[in-house]
């Protein structure tokens, strides 16, 4: 099984880089890829637990990610998370708090790798 490691660098809302990340790891799982989503810099965002989209007409994306948690292994990068002043406890159920050390050993074990 060849390993895809998708990176969210762009906020969740705003652009269409957070929505398209989600849609490119979930659809490579159907395509029995082993999809990693790594959240850096503004990305960690999309983590936060209880957004709320408003009547602004985009979907809740934290929403989507709490789904995909399940289905393959989501980080959080925790100095991203400490700039945006996100703790720990605030993101949604599955997602793993880890160092830079952990996104090189991912690009190193990843086939492919798409970068929003």
């Amino acid at each position: 099984m060849d390993n895809l490691l998708v990176i969210l660098r762009r906020p969740p809302y705003g652009v269409v880089n957070a929505a398209e990340a989600i849609r490119h790891a979930g659809g490579a799982k159907t395509f029995d890829y082993g999809p990693k989503l790594f959240l850096i810099d503004s990305g960690v965002c999309l983590a936060k637990k209880g957004q709320n989209t408003g009547d602004s007409g985009f979907t809740n994306l934290g929403e989507n990610l709490d789904l995909l948690s399940g289905e393959m292994e989501i980080y959080a990068d925790e100095e991203s998370l400490k700039e945006y002043r996100i703790n720990p406890e605030d993101l949604v159920e599955g997602v793993k708090v880890v160092n830079k050390e952990a996104l090189r050993q991912a690009l190193r074990e990843s086939q492919s790798v798409m970068i929003f």
